[in-house]
């Protein structure tokens, strides 16, 4: 097998802390995820989901958005963490 390869990432304490109880569910680490992620990323070449961003004025998403329980974080500045993302990948 392939030594593992450490890493540092920056993230978002709630999501983290969230995300972690439910990877706990699936009897997963938080390791385990990431590289279940790489590597369908991998196979896809590509995100293995839709990405978007809400256009000004669409109720729909917003409303799914607020009926899913999810809070968007108006202190993060989007263009930054794609900054942050993006120098990540280099």
């Amino acid at each position: 097998m392939t030594a593992r390869k450490q890493t540092s990432i920056k993230v978002d304490p709630k999501a983290w802390d969230a995300a972690k109880d439910i990877f706990k569910a699936y009897n997963l680490t938080v390791s385990d995820a990431i590289n279940i992620f790489l590597n369908k990323v991998r196979i896809e070449k590509g995100l293995p989901f839709e990405v978007k961003l809400p256009q000004e004025g669409d109720s729909a998403y917003l409303q799914e958005i607020r009926n899913r329980h999810l809070k968007i974080d108006k202190n993060v500045n989007i263009h930054e963490l794609m900054d942050e993302m993006n120098n990540g990948l280099s």
